[in-house]
């Protein structure tokens, strides 16, 4: 059986300086290093030490919803019927809330037993069956769960959270602010392919960022010799005070026996889902919405998603796997006009 994981949040925090103009808080910079087992980037406008302060940011969310430390609120709200909440903890459940409204009951941050059941959590493999799957449902949906005055509640003891399909697009909102407030105006802060764009580039011009396309490792596990889609057009989209977030199952999937599945389950019938999308990408106010709605996009179908993204006036491209590069109105409204 091969296993291809994702990124997991866990400690780890390496800055690299490309460069760097001493002594002038106006001067542009960028910069790179390694966070949550992935790579992050910033470029921006403002004082050398502003991205410390964004990087140390990023700590408090890995402290509150964190399923990968055992130490955080997250996991230890898991091991309880109930718990009291700060406020990374309630803007994500709240969003998830949301999402879930959205997508009808398709996203759900309460999988974390079927996460854990199919393999795709820290430290497992797939052990998944059909009575345990039934049994594994009872405990899953965040329509079981509720907050009152900073405290949430579950119906079951036994409902867990996981945020990793919203926890990361949220950190970089959380590092993007944080250089805001360090007089960051102008700034592309990025990890591991979640995206949020604030004000200008350098060139005074917006954002141009390229989405993301499945790898070739994934494509030949799926497609086998001869099926493999070609996508002849790269999507390059322009972003200004927004965020861009794309989701696909070539990020985390297993291969076994010939078969291979991804890492989107379903909360209503507990199994991984395999829907005409290869990848989806979002863009949104914000890259924790957007993170979150392009995880439900691929648990939806094509259709069903870019009908849900009309209705919110939000923007989507989807690569299927036909080949085809599936756009909607505001999404083309984005595109760059390239030569």
């Amino acid at each position: 059986m091969k296993i291809k994981k994702a990124f997991s949040i866990y400690p780890l925090f390496i800055l690299t300086f490309l460069f760097v103009s001493c002594g002038n808080e106006h001067s542009w910079r960028k910069e790179q290093g390694m966070i949550w087992n992935t790579v992050w980037h910033a470029t921006y406008k403002g004082p050398a030490d502003a991205i410390y302060a964004a990087i140390d940011s990023l700590k408090s969310v890995e402290s509150s919803v964190s399923a990968f430390d055992d130490n955080s609120l997250v996991s230890v709200i898991n091991s309880h019927d109930k718990g009291k909440v700060d406020g990374h903890f309630k803007k994500v459940y709240e969003m998830s809330r949301k999402i879930n409204r959205l997508s009808n009951g398709l996203f759900d941050p309460t999988l974390s037993p079927l996460i854990k059941a199919w393999g795709f959590g820290k430290g497992h493999t797939p052990t998944a069956d059909t009575a345990r799957i039934k049994s594994i449902l009872t405990y899953v949906g965040i329509d079981k769960t509720n907050i009152e005055n900073d405290t949430l509640y579950k119906s079951e003891p036994e409902i867990s959270f996981n945020f990793s399909a919203i926890a990361k697009g949220y950190g970089v909102d959380v590092a993007a602010q944080t250089l805001m407030d360090k007089g960051c105006s102008d700034l592309m802060m990025e990890i591991g392919g979640e995206v949020v764009c604030r004000g200008l580039n350098p060139e005074g011009k917006k954002w141009r960022i390229l989405i993301e396309t499945p790898d070739e490792e994934y494509l030949r596990e799926v497609f086998k010799t001869g099926k493999k889609p070609t996508f002849s057009d790269r999507l390059i989209v322009e972003l200004s005070d927004e965020g861009l977030a794309t989701s696909g199952n070539y990020r985390n999937y297993h291969s076994e026996s010939g078969q291979t599945f991804g890492h989107t389950i379903s909360p209503l019938t507990g199994r991984p889902i395999k829907t005409d999308i290869l990848s989806a990408s979002v863009i949104a106010p914000t890259c924790m919405e957007a993170d979150a709605l392009a995880t439900a996009c691929m648990a939806m179908g094509s259709e069903d998603a870019m009908e849900m993204l009309d209705k919110a006036g939000l923007s989507g491209a989807f690569i299927l796997y036909s080949g085809e590069v599936m756009v909607n109105e505001e999404m083309r409204k984005h595109i760059a006009n390239t030569p």
